[in-house]
């Protein structure tokens, strides 16, 4: 029942990218209405036309082996070192140039799963939603060659939605500055933490640190995605990407992740961990 599961889950994600050219060849199958606004609805209805993108990475990873230390029990259920990875991310662009700043206005929403899938259960070990409220503002047009490309400033909750001994939160406001030199890109990000009332976790911060630096480096057909974090404590992480399109396609990518550090997931953020991680994606 599991490998029916995850081959179903498999064959939609495959087939999510072909959706819309579907969905093309059936509105044009369609007798239009000589009125352009009703003909407008009915596209919008025929093709489900709607302004959400992908944010962060849209992957999944059948093979994500843990090769330092155990997982901590997750509801009397003993975990295995190997399990299942998926992470779900987009967002809405819901405005844009509202005080003549040239500033996007989005909401996003990441949600990152971790699925014991070979266990005998095959239980979620633990799962993280992280919705965010940000604006960015360009500060360089396409013939510009400033260093600095965007600001951008956010607010934003990541939890595992537990509650109780288990819950893991916490509340934030962030902001990014975004360079460019050459092909290299690279993102500066730093935050911090708005009083909670019910801490779980007051030493959450300790691990997560106060900020990251992100490189991403295009070449040819490889995509090359590095974050570092550091506490000054000993406690940070880092993370590399690295994805390849896959069949010759362009809405399906190789996948493999390597992580080495704290914070991973919220449930375990003090325990540190080394992973290795394959799969596909299908967006960058």
């Amino acid at each position: 029942m599991k490998l029916i599961f995850l081959i179903l889950f498999l064959i939609l994600n495959l087939k999510a990218s072909s959706n819309y050219v579907e969905n093309d060849a059936l509105y044009d199958s369609l007798e239009k209405p000589q009125d352009s606004e009703t003909e407008d609805t009915l596209k919008q209805y025929a093709k489900s036309l709607f302004n959400f993108k992908a944010y962060n990475a849209n992957y999944f990873l059948p093979l994500s082996y843990r090769y330092n230390g155990n997982y901590s029990d997750t509801n009397g259920h003993k975990a295995k070192k190997t399990e299942t990875e998926f992470q779900f991310s987009v967002k809405f662009d819901f405005a844009k140039n509202v005080f003549g700043l040239d500033g996007i206005y989005s909401i996003d929403y990441t949600q990152n799963s971790f699925w014991q899938f070979y266990s005998d259960s095959a239980f979620f070990r633990e799962s993280n939603y992280a919705p965010e409220f940000f604006v960015i503002f360009p500060t360089s047009s396409m013939d510009d060659k400033r260093f600095i490309k965007a600001l951008r400033f956010g607010l934003a909750n990541e939890s595992n939605g537990r509650g109780g001994a288990e819950e893991r939160s916490w509340n934030y406001i962030n902001g990014s500055i975004f360079f460019q030199y050459k092909m290299l890109f690279s993102e500066l990000k730093l935050w911090a933490r708005l009083p909670n009332t019910n801490d779980y976790n007051p030493e959450l911060i300790n691990y997560m640190g106060h900020g990251y630096i992100k490189f991403m480096l295009p070449y040819k057909k490889h995509f090359v995605n590095m974050k570092f974090r550091y506490n000054f404590n000993k406690k940070g992480s880092a993370e590399l990407n690295y994805t390849y399109p896959m069949f010759g396609r362009n809405d399906l990518f190789l996948y493999i992740k390597l992580f080495n550090g704290y914070g991973e997931s919220l449930i375990d953020y003090d325990d540190y961990i080394k992973k290795f991680g394959i799969g596909f994606s299908i967006s960058r």
